[in-house]
């Protein structure tokens, strides 16, 4: 009888608690979404993906939810909460990340072409903003995109020289930077861009070249290090699969959960220093 009675004050004091202190964690809990949605915004509008706030707010605040339910069904104990809610939290900035990366290397790549189109609509006699619409209208996304915004700016009345440091914000990348500085300064100067384009063709082919042979020079280190990333994580699952028993103690035991913890964050540790490590700048 006694512990009833002292199950029901416990369930009670829980409930309370939970009743009146709810409401204020839950809309922490949306106001922190809606600054990282906040942030997240200006990166999908300059990769041209205009999303509704309220879907991107629902994707931020349902992710560690779901992540958080995964970890507790796979695991049955906090921790596999906690990793969870945890994954879910970083998963959607990595993911907008990763894109932006990605769409940004696409644009990096397609700039020797478009750089070859300018340089031939100058040879034809057109100008640099009806050069900017030739590129806008004949080459894909995303330097397509890019341009086009470029001319719509001018066309509204911004200076080129303005349109193309937006252009240098939106994409920042070195061979960018180089054709934007030698538009400048033969505007200024009065330069011959035909044959600054030529040259700039011959340059960023180089360094292309240069880059592909240093990634196949360090294409070794860098395998070594994804294996040893990968390694841990694989050998826990397969510990899990085959003698569950005994990776349970690692989730139930004390010295245990410190351990399985202090494993988690020396991996990500060792991730971040492998990819710092195999980076190599040219």
């Amino acid at each position: 009888m006694l512990k009833i009675i002292i199950f029901l004050l416990m369930f009670g004091s829980i409930s309370f608690l939970a009743y009146a202190y709810l409401p204020y964690f839950m809309q922490r809990y949306a106001q922190i979404q809606k600054a990282r949605v906040k942030k997240a915004t200006p990166k999908l509008d300059q990769m041209f993906i205009f999303a509704e706030r309220h879907r991107l707010v629902r994707m931020y605040s349902v992710t560690p939810l779901s992540l958080g339910l995964l970890g507790f069904i796979l695991c049955r104990n906090p921790i596999g909460i906690l990793v969870g809610a945890a994954v879910g939290s970083v998963l959607p900035p990595i993911i907008i990340k990763n894109m932006f990366v990605k769409r940004r290397n696409k644009f990096q790549n397609q700039l020797v072409d478009g750089l070859m189109v300018l340089s031939s609509c100058l040879k034809a006699g057109l100008s640099m903003n009806q050069a900017f619409e030739v590129l806008a209208e004949e080459a894909a996304p995303p330097i397509s995109d890019e341009f086009a915004l470029v001319v719509k700016e001018n066309e509204m009345g911004v200076a080129l020289e303005d349109c193309l440091a937006h252009l240098k914000l939106r994409m920042p990348t070195d061979d960018l930077d180089l054709i934007i500085a030698a538009i400048n300064i033969a505007r200024e100067t009065g330069g011959n861009l035909t044959d600054i384009f030529s040259q700039l063709v011959l340059t960023m082919r180089e360094k292309r070249k240069l880059e592909d042979r240093v990634r196949a020079l360090t294409i070794q280190g860098r395998l070594q290090g994804y294996i040893m990333m990968v390694l841990p994580i694989a050998f826990a699952i397969f510990t899990y699969i085959v003698s569950p028993n005994n990776f349970e103690t690692m989730l139930k035991d004390k010295l245990g959960q410190m351990l399985l913890t202090w494993a988690i964050i020396s991996e990500g540790i060792g991730i971040i220093l492998i990819k710092k490590l195999s980076r190599v700048e040219v």
